[in-house]
């Protein structure tokens, strides 16, 4: 069992135990309970996103829950001979990121699969490249996704060649894709496994008659397939282990929980819970892929919703139940019916909005399902409402409100078009927000691009100027406004007395950095419960400390 793991009776119970006592430096005043904490964070400029915008220097954690917050000095003195104290060296903390919408449990492998969504140099893209390459047993494949980042956004634009690959991957397939680029990228290697030639169908050649390694058609069709059969034979340790290192790469970009709309292949999350190695609260949600009323009325009939714990909680009904067609509205025929039998069971729900007709029909069609069977308590939510700047609109919100859903406005800030989000109409509504980020996982670049309007390619598109949030608004919708969307209201999103110990220590100050530096914010000390989960640099000796103790 989790010596860190905190169930919702021992959180009131901590919370009802609180006092407040005089502090007895500078006239502040500290929260504590009786009984010393095991570990306190000190000597840093926490940001506690309270309800009071309170910034601390300490904070007193024990059995995963904050027992106090305040001032050095007086914090401290809650000590005792066995309390371990972590000097924060005055950086700037955070409460741990929350993403609303975020694709990682189904993920391909992320060992084997280079990612370059907050990468913007050429250099570092090759580097990430190089350090899958090492970690992965010669002649397996490593492949990059399309989603969340496009070949415009590194210094020195344009896919990386074949040429760079084969210096850097040489004893493996390499098969990369990126958005602004068409097909797929091959190395040496991965033509030579394919067996690709000059003269194939949809193999690019250069001047000289050489394959470049760039594939379409019926060419880049082999390679999906190829990459897609060897993730089809990996072993339960080898899903595991990737998982491993997904988390813990989120971890170091300051994220400690996320619900993920669809998950598919839970085996290895799973593990990873049972084992009590699981760094970060995960809600997961079942998906149709558009199977329509019969796969929501299986899934209904078999499974359970909302049940899990702090770390690992099943919560409803995912994306895309059915297919809007070209006009972006669901068949009412149908839909209706879904939503029917998911008020009556009880079911949480959550749909992707991304045009303007779907929003407005999605609305009408939970209204009236409200009207017959309350949905109020379901935390049904509204996906990535697209649409641009206009949409959703403030009846469209204003109603949601009425019906205490909520909304996750989602955009890569890749395409660069005007369907950003309307950010700021949004957290201005009332009505219930938290950020997500679709298939992207690095949510600072998020943030920055709420607050900055500048997506990865700088000229282009990007949030007008009055739909832009400021810092502690951007922050606020990915913390403490986000509780509810992981099922774990008041438990989570801020650094209060009583909350779970989820915080980030940052690598530079959100607060102060230029707004285009924050997309490339990191952690450097994560702790989720209590519990140090990644460090790196002074802190690195923490995480394998933690590491040991939990193994």
């Amino acid at each position: 069992m989790r010596k860190w793991l905190v169930a919702g009776a021992c959180v009131l119970a901590v919370a009802a135990a609180v006092v407040a006592v005089a502090a007895a430096t500078g006239g502040s005043s500290v929260e504590r309970v009786s009984d010393a904490p095991d570990t306190i964070v000190h000597n840093g400029r926490i940001t506690t996103m309270d309800d009071r915008g309170s910034t601390v220097e300490a904070l007193a954690i024990r059995d995963g829950v904050i027992v106090a917050a305040g001032g050095d000095d007086a914090v401290r003195d809650l000590a005792d001979d066995a309390t371990r104290l972590i000097d924060l060296g005055g950086r700037r903390v955070l409460p741990g990121l929350i993403d609303a919408h975020l694709s990682a449990v189904s993920a391909p492998c992320f060992t084997r699969s280079p990612r370059f969504d907050a990468v913007f140099s050429r250099a570092d893209a090759l580097r990430d490249v190089a350090d899958r390459a090492a970690r992965t047993p010669a002649g397996k494949w490593l492949f990059g996704p399309a989603a969340g980042w496009t070949v415009e956004q590194l210094d020195v634009p344009g896919m990386l060649t074949r040429a760079e690959l084969d210096a850097i991957a040489p004893s493996h397939p390499v098969y990369l894709q990126g958005t602004g680029f068409e097909g797929g990228q091959l190395n040496a290697l991965g033509l030579r496994t394919l067996k690709l030639r000059a003269g194939d169908p949809g193999v690019a050649v250069d001047s000289g008659g050489r394959p470049t390694g760039q594939v379409t058609g019926a060419a880049d069709l082999a390679a999906q397939r190829a990459v897609a059969a060897e993730l089809a034979r990996l072993t339960p340790d080898e899903r595991e282990a990737c998982t491993r290192d997904l988390v813990r790469e989120l971890n170091r970009r300051g994220l400690t929980a996320w619900d993920d709309p669809a998950a598919r292949g839970l085996d290895a999350v799973n593990r990873l819970h049972r084992a009590g190695e699981l760094s970060a609260r995960v809600r997961v949600n079942f998906g149709c892929d558009a199977g329509g009323l019969a796969c929501v009325r299986g899934l209904t009939a078999t499974q359970i919703g909302e049940t899990g714990d702090d770390w690992l909680r099943i919560g409803g009904i995912g994306e895309h139940v059915l297919d809007t067609g070209a006009r972006g509205v669901y068949p009412a025929a149908e839909y209706r019916p879904i939503l029917r039998l998911l008020a009556a069971g009880e079911w949480s729900f959550q749909q992707p909005a991304p045009a303007a007709t779907t929003q407005h029909g999605m609305v009408d069609a939970w209204e009236q399902v409200n009207a017959r069977t309350p949905i109020t308590g379901l935390r049904w939510r509204m996906l990535g409402p697209g649409g641009g700047p206009t949409e959703p609109n403030p009846d469209a919100l204003a109603r949601l409100r009425d019906l205490n859903a909520g909304v996750v406005p989602t955009d890569g800030s890749i395409a660069a078009t005007p369907e950003s989000p309307p950010y700021k109409r949004i957290f201005e509504s009332g009505t219930r927000a938290c950020l997500g980020s679709g298939g992207s996982y690095a949510p600072f670049a998020h943030l920055g691009y709420a607050i900055s309007g500048e997506t990865r390619v700088p000229v282009r598109g990007g949030v007008p100027a009055d739909q832009r949030l400021d810092r502690e608004q951007a922050l606020a919708l990915a913390t403490r406004r986000c509780d509810w969307f992981m099922s774990l209201d008041g438990r989570i999103g801020s650094l209060a007395v009583g909350r779970l110990a989820d915080l980030i220590v940052l690598s530079d100050d959100y607060f102060s950095v230029a707004p285009q530096q924050i997309r490339g914010l990191t952690s450097v000390l994560t702790m989720v419960g209590g519990r140090v989960v990644y460090g790196e640099g002074a802190f690195s000796e923490l995480e394998r400390t933690a590491s040991t103790i939990a193994r």
